[in-house]
């Protein structure tokens, strides 16, 4: 299986604050990392760093083999064409119908009619679940089903990686376990690489090959979901018991 993505010792400063601190791991394709922590340890500005929104004083994020925070703007733009990025809260265009959100990153970079796209707009909801909503604007939909749409978004430019920062926050246990199917189909079909950061165990044991542990700022530790569900591992005994007692601090 080929790298898609090889992080080396990355460490990030913003404001003289360390977000990030020495963090080194790897993803090859079909593979699903799903990154867990407290909230404000830095799994959010870590999936940014590695699409090249924040560069890193220290260390190197390699992407399809290539360095982002190397590359010009043309060239990240390139890369990110091969990248759907599932946004915390949807990250949905409220001006713009839902079918229009869905395809706005293919319309500027495939040569297609607005036929073709509006087509592929209708096929990526339908896989995401989500049926004549294309004239719709966001703000006219449920919040489950505006998750849905950003997941349709992520994957309209058939991505080979993934990144999907707390795709089911806020959704009941049913739906989170659809949008859970959803993510392993889309995966199935695409042989994407992908990287999930979620609070939700039953999530993260469903979707995981691997789960990696954030403790303040530093990725603490990465193993098989077997092992995260029965090390005695201090960090990880305490995160998953989600006890106030233990060498995660209740406040960083």
């Amino acid at each position: 299986m080929s790298l898609i993505i090889d992080c080396h010792n990355i460490t990030l400063v913003v404001d003289d604050k360390v977000i990030l601190s020495d963090i080194s791991f790897s993803l090859s394709e079909g593979e699903t990392l799903v990154i867990m922590g407290k909230n404000g340890c830095g799994k959010t500005m870590l999936l940014k760093t590695i699409v090249g929104l924040f560069k890193p004083q220290q260390g190197r994020v390699d992407v399809f083999g290539k360095n982002i925070h190397s590359l010009q703007p043309i060239e990240i733009a390139e890369l990110l064409k091969k990248t759907g990025y599932v946004f915390q809260k949807s990250g949905l265009f409220d001006s713009l119908s839902v079918a229009e959100n869905v395809v706005f990153a293919r319309r500027r970079f495939a040569d297609e009619s607005h036929e073709e796209l509006m087509a592929h707009a209708t096929a990526c909801l339908n896989k995401a679940g989500l049926k004549d909503v294309e004239g719709k604007l966001p703000s006219e939909l449920s919040g489950g089903m505006q998750k849905r749409a950003g997941i349709a978004r992520a994957i309209a430019m058939d991505p080979q990686l993934l990144l999907m920062d707390d795709p089911t926050a806020g959704l009941d246990p049913v739906l989170t376990d659809a949008i859970a199917d959803l993510i392993l189909d889309i995966r199935s079909s695409l042989k994407s690489a992908s990287i999930v950061v979620t609070h939700d165990f039953n999530l993260a044991y469903k979707l995981a090959n691997r789960i990696g542990l954030m403790v303040a700022g530093r990725l603490h530790s990465v193993m098989s979901v077997d092992e995260f569900k029965n090390t005695d591992e201090p960090y990880i005994k305490q995160f998953r018991e989600g006890s106030l007692v233990g060498p995660i601090p209740v406040i960083e």
